[in-house]
């Protein structure tokens, strides 16, 4: 039985690109069925774009934008998240990174169904604090480690004056769900269309979010609530 670890045990740390071999497959494994509808390629061939991916800098699959955390020296989870601002300028540098990854013969497929997510997803509104991945290598489960690496994500929004915490999560994926349940997130939204279903075997998609304090000096969070939070 693997010892379960204390915080003081753990190592937080900007990811490098270093991390490619198994920070890449740790952020992949979060959501397989998702990226191979994004990448429209098999799971095999999705894997490997998203490892070639991941180590661009300043997209939305970077490493740029992932914390790793340790214990006494060995990577046992991460965390990819932003705020809803620099998300939007970081999927717009993805584009250019996917063009030189992406077979041009996959361009058709892929724009159906990135339409098609689009109108399953919610939006991120500039002032949420957006998670795309959290993976917990699995014999480090079940320790705190998930709580952890949430609460750090929280530090990093409160510190880019966020009011919300938000992310996407797969019908299929129970356990993530109940993770966040447990940490204050709520669902607020259950979307899917035919085609997600069809393709991914995952359902469809629920966003999920967490408010978070906010002074009452502070008058840009109070004047800016996004849509997300009044629908609670």
């Amino acid at each position: 039985m693997q010892p379960q670890p204390s915080t003081q045990n753990l190592v937080l740390r900007p990811a490098t690109a270093a991390d490619v071999d198994w920070g890449a497959s740790a952020v992949f494994a979060s959501g397989p069925a998702l990226f191979g509808y994004v990448f429209a390629s098999t799971p095999e061939e999705s894997r490997k774009i998203f490892q070639q991916a991941f180590v661009y800098p300043g997209h939305a699959f970077s490493y740029e934008y992932t914390q790793v955390v340790e214990v006494e020296g060995r990577p046992v989870g991460l965390i990819l998240s932003y705020s809803g601002k620099v998300k939007r300028q970081a999927e717009e540098r993805m584009q250019s990174v996917m063009a030189r990854l992406l077979p041009l013969r996959k361009l058709p497929r892929i724009l159906v169904n990135l339409a098609d997510l689009s109108r399953i997803k919610q939006d991120v509104f500039p002032h949420d604090y957006y998670i795309l991945s959290l993976s917990v290598l699995p014999e480090f489960r079940n320790q705190g480690i998930g709580h952890y690496l949430l609460a750090h994500a929280e530090r990093l929004a409160a510190n880019a004056h966020c009011q919300a915490m938000c992310l996407d999560v797969t019908y299929a994926n129970v356990r993530a769900r109940k993770l966040f349940e447990r940490n204050g997130y709520r669902v607020i939204c259950n979307k899917t269309s035919d085609r997600f279903h069809q393709m991914t075997r995952s359902g469809g998609l629920s966003r999920m979010i967490k408010p978070l304090f906010l002074a009452e000096s502070d008058e840009v969070g109070a004047k800016h609530l996004s849509e997300d939070l009044r629908n609670l």
